[in-house]
């Protein structure tokens, strides 16, 4: 009796899709794995990876600028004196890449928040009050972080990582709101984007706090300071707890050094087991501030007396998220974001003349729709060897529509037309007229398939490729 093949891991579903190198695969003719070059912790993202990320940024850019966020990039190191100055090189040096060059001390980027707090000063100095408050700012922000090699897994614990970060510079009176407002953020994101619900069966907060015993050593500022941070997380939990039902726990000595946070937990279930994964989170800073000289400033323009920071991530990081994500969904990808976005299968049945209408069709076809903007590849089978032939892509390529073109479509003129539902799990059956244009048509299905995120993000990217090769 044949052995069960074992169940496959994210990061098999990220080698298969083509999103990532895999750490442990041999580098041909250099005798050595290609986790040898790249480094442990370091994602090596390859071609459908590629296609990913830069559609995802590009919706997670225009997301947040249709809310009222600036859109900032900033630079992977910076002089270590930064990074003094916000406190993270005396209580996160342990988690810091550091080096020298010409006996200038500097550090890999760890968090983005300082640089971003010197835009806002930089944007304050230059326009004074015309800035107005809350002020938000946001990076699809690449971060390296030290963690010990056994803790490294796949893409769920590395070491460098991109967070959909974003800080709010607020003051006191409008802190709730903007947290309350983070949280409607990272619920239309998850369920237009990614088809995952958000409600009190799938989504628990935990409240982080501080242990009042370590406030001054472990955790920066003052008793006082900690007790009225924690208050503005606590009402805003109760906020969304009476509109959405969604409950929330506290969790003592789990803050931030530099304040209290929020995190959100997601609950995916799947044949009767259930996983919960952090996600988002929401950490609410009142020690950077100062630390800054913001109350001096934001007191000096504005006449406010206190301001705060909520640092916030709606995926958490774009790297574990994708982790979370292909091992809840078994590699699937919702239709913006995957690597093969159209499969044309052509279906050939040995018959000269029938076969090369087949083929024409289908070159012709994928040619329409890369010039259409999708990524979209083809292969050609015979009608015996069609069923192992669908049953290997599905099991890898995973493409999220499949055009099937034989004989009967030929005949009849018509498309077999199969997208795959991330809400229900399976693919429906279209069938699409081979007159006048199937390209319009099967726009139509795209368009179907991407209203979350035009809904969000105002259209959906199109970064067209010839993905033939991976199916």
């Amino acid at each position: 009796m044949s052995e069960k093949a074992p169940a496959k891991t994210h990061i098999d579903f990220a080698y298969e899709l083509d999103l990532v190198v895999k750490h442990d695969a041999r580098a041909p003719l250099l005798d050595r794995e290609f986790g040898h070059y790249t480094g442990a912790g370091v994602p090596l993202f390859s071609i459908g990876g590629g296609y990913y990320r830069y559609g995802l940024i590009d919706i997670l850019a225009r997301f947040h600028a249709r809310r009222g966020y600036y859109i900032v990039e900033t630079p992977i190191i910076a002089s270590a004196s930064l990074y003094e100055l916000s406190g993270h090189l005396h209580f996160y040096r342990k988690n810091m890449f550091l080096f020298k060059i010409e006996d200038h001390d500097f550090a890999i980027k760890p968090m983005n928040c300082p640089y971003h707090i010197l835009v806002f000063m930089h944007e304050v100095a230059r326009n004074r009050s015309k800035v107005k408050l809350p002020f938000k700012i946001f990076e699809a922000g690449r971060v390296h972080r030290y963690e010990p090699s056994g803790s490294l897994y796949g893409l769920l614990r590395v070491r460098g990582f991109t967070q959909d970060d974003a800080h709010i510079i607020t003051p006191r009176d409008h802190a709730v709101e903007s947290i309350y407002n983070v949280f409607l953020e990272m619920r239309e994101l998850m369920e237009k984007l990614f088809n995952l619900e958000v409600n009190k069966d799938t989504v628990y907060l935990r409240l982080s706090l501080s242990d009042p015993n370590l406030i001054g050593t472990e955790f920066m500022g003052t008793a006082e300071e900690w007790k009225a941070a924690e208050g503005f997380l606590e009402t805003a939990a109760d906020k969304i707890r009476e509109e959405y039902g969604i409950p929330s726990y506290k969790e003592r000595g789990e803050a931030a050094f530099y304040g209290p946070k929020i995190d959100i937990i997601m609950r995916l279930r799947e044949q009767g087991i259930e996983k919960e994964w952090q996600l988002g989170t929401i950490q609410f800073d009142f020690n950077l501030p100062r630390r800054f000289r913001l109350y001096e400033l934001v007191k000096d323009v504005y006449g406010y007396d206190e301001v705060y920071i909520i640092h916030r991530a709606l995926m958490g990081s774009l790297e574990r998220f994708l982790g979370v994500y292909l091992d809840y969904y078994k590699g699937r990808l919702p239709f913006t974001l995957a690597p093969v976005q159209f499969a044309i299968i052509a279906i050939q049945t040995g018959e000269e003349n029938v076969d090369e209408k087949i083929v024409n069709i289908a070159e012709a076809l994928k040619e329409k729709l890369l010039r259409a903007g999708f990524r979209t590849g083809l292969i050609s089978t015979s009608k015996t060897g069609l069923s192992k032939e669908v049953r290997r892509i599905e099991s890898t390529s995973k493409p999220a529509v499949l055009v099937y073109i034989g004989k009967k479509e030929v005949e009849e003129g018509f498309l077999t037309v199969r997208p795959y539902s991330l809400r229900e799990r399976k693919r429906k059956n279209i069938r699409v007229q081979l007159e006048p244009d199937p390209v319009a048509e099967l726009s139509s299905i795209a368009e179907e398939l991407e209203r979350g995120v035009v809904e969000i993000a105002g259209y959906a990217p199109r970064i067209p490729a010839d993905m033939s090769y991976i199916l």
